[in-house]
């Protein structure tokens, strides 16, 4: 490509670049001008290119890298949770929440700012990180909140403790009430209603808490503010509140306001109704995936097959290790699935599902098996959503199909130890990156924020594969190496949403989404890659997020 390099608008020099090239070349320095690069090579060479209205910024040995695209992200959902009792979700991760009295108090307070019959939403305990070692009882719930619907969700988001008020809205007053519910998903336990409620019931009546249009805009925003601290610069938003989460992140995106670029899938966590509804209206209209530019797009039309690895209620071929009789959440079933994948090839569109266990991932296999035998449209690039357990079959199958799935690996540095609890000996093909790698497949990792930690930490577990609450050690079979782990939440991820070409690694002609490590990322000690912090965020050639570095100052000596 032939450019212009006169006032080239910053220059970063001096600097270990990774360019995420295909020959994962490692260069010196990266010339800007307007929003693409210009220039990627050596310091002196970038030097003599410069006037004396470029901003140079000397890196010192510092990683400069392309923007990290998260391929599975919740901006509005994430950025409901606060602490405060009034938040529109109160979080309940373990950072503020620490065992069941604080949770219970919690809701108290909230009764006392909220008018009897109002809901008051939680997200984010663990019930193995509590001392108690479990969910909150209905008792509970009922004796904290007696006038008010309580909506109390595990931190995966399947699983949902809801007390009597709640299960009102499902009718639902008696244990014989929860038949006219799909098994296990309204549970009785020894003839009583517990209050937990899994699966598509749970989504359908989460879907009756109201968050207003202002509440999801200031939600969007704060959820920004956290990515663009860690290095994100393009998300796939992968399922949020239905028409008005819709409309405002297209608008959020169109005004300049919602910075980071943003592909966002056609699913609602409301419901699997709603989602097929949402996903007919786009298809009947005749449009595709894709519709929208470099800063908007529509994305994927999701489903959601089965429930979450963390609490579990996945769907799996075989019983959890830890307990043989624990439901497994199953939402669709295997000819339901291939019919659907069928119907979103044929209108041109990208298919995805959520799918965790390994028989929801059978079920996505299989159903492009059929559907792409008789209509071979790979080109469309379908995915699946978190694909955490697999076995060699299932890779090779996948990489057959040429399907593109998303992995989680920031959950090993989090809940890595309920997993090998939960999973034991299939910990070896749990959140598969090497096997994966190793078959052809373009492998995207992500966050699944707020289920999961972001930024720096998904390489870090896809690194390290070691729990840093627990101090445990996961099985270390799929381990990657930096530069493999940075390809996937870069490059890969761009190729996921078909935007290879203008993003995802550090090539003239490219946008310059860019960020700033605080050290050598392929210098330091494998289990510190996990405290590596992001210094300086850069979209469309501005810096968005920069924090106080002598190594980052303008080096007025090259001017």
């Amino acid at each position: 490509m032939n450019f212009d390099f006169s006032y080239i608008d910053t220059a970063f020099i001096n600097g270990k670049v990774i360019t995420v090239n295909a020959r994962d070349e490692i260069e010196e320095a990266v010339g800007i001008k307007g929003n693409q690069i210009v220039f990627v090579g050596k310091t002196k060479e970038l030097i003599s290119l410069t006037d004396s209205d470029t901003k140079v910024i000397d890196l010192h040995g510092k990683t400069l890298m392309p923007g990290l695209i998260d391929s599975h992200f919740h901006p509005i959902l994430a950025g409901l949770i606060n602490p405060e009792p009034d938040s529109p979700i109160i979080d309940t991760f373990f950072e503020n929440c620490k065992n069941l009295k604080e949770l219970l108090d919690l809701i108290r307070k909230a009764c006392l700012l909220k008018k009897p019959g109002e809901w008051i939403s939680m997200m984010g305990y663990e019930p193995m990180d509590f001392p108690e070692k479990r969910h909150p009882t209905i008792e509970e719930l009922d004796e904290a909140a007696p006038e008010n619907p309580v909506h109390c969700m595990h931190c995966g988001g399947h699983i949902c403790m809801y007390n009597t008020k709640a299960l009102a809205y499902l009718n639902v007053y008696e244990p014989d009430d929860a038949r006219n519910y799909p098994k296990d998903e309204v549970e009785v336990v020894d003839g009583k209603l517990t209050g937990l409620v899994r699966g598509h019931t749970h989504f359908w009546l989460w879907g009756q808490v109201p968050y207003s249009q202002e509440q999801q805009k200031k939600a969007a925003l704060k959820s920004q503010l956290h990515g663009l601290s860690n290095g994100i610069t393009s998300i796939h938003d992968c399922g949020e509140f239905g028409k008005v989460s819709y409309h405002m992140m297209q608008k959020l995106c169109n005004e300049g306001i919602f910075k980071i670029r943003t592909y966002m899938m056609l699913h609602s966590v409301i419901g699997k109704p709603v989602s097929k509804i949402e996903n007919q209206r786009y298809i009947e209209l005749g449009l595709m995936s894709g519709l929208g530019d470099a800063h908007f797009k529509i994305g994927g039309s999701k489903f959601m097959i089965d429930g979450g690895s963390g609490a579990p209620s996945c769907a799996t071929r075989e019983p959890y290790s830890h307990d043989a009789g624990l439901p497994r959440e199953r939402g669709w079933e295997r000819e339901e699935v291939a019919d659907y994948i069928d119907y979103i090839n044929d209108a041109d569109c990208q298919a995805t599902a959520h799918a965790m266990g390994d028989l929801a991932i059978e079920f996505m296999v299989e159903g492009y098996e059929k559907v792409l035998a008789k209509n071979p449209k790979t080109y469309l690039r379908h995915r699946i959503e978190h694909c955490a357990l697999v076995d060699q079959d299932l890779v090779d199958r996948i990489a057959a199909c040429k399907v593109v799935p998303t992995i989680n690996p920031g959950m090993l540095t989090t809940i890595g130890a309920n997993y090998t609890k939960f999973y034991g000996d299939r910990m070896g093909y749990m959140i598969a990156a090497r096997s994966m790698i190793d078959a052809g497949i373009p492998v995207s990792i992500a966050s699944d924020y707020p289920s999961g930690p972001v930024g720096m930490a998904t390489i870090d577990g896809a690194v390290n594969r070691y729990d840093r609450v627990s101090g445990f050690q996961n099985d270390k079979t799929q381990c990657i190496s930096v530069l493999e782990a940075i390809r996937c939440a870069t490059y890969n991820g761009a190729f996921a949403s078909h935007e290879e070409n203008i993003k995802g690694s550090i090539e003239m002609g490219k946008l310059a989404d860019l960020i700033v490590l605080s050290q050598d990322i392929l210098s330091v000690p494998l289990e510190q890659v996990g405290d590596i912090k992001v210094e300086m965020t850069m979209i469309d050639g501005h810096i968005e997020y920069e924090i106080e570095s002598e190594g980052l100052k303008a080096a007025s000596e090259f001017k």
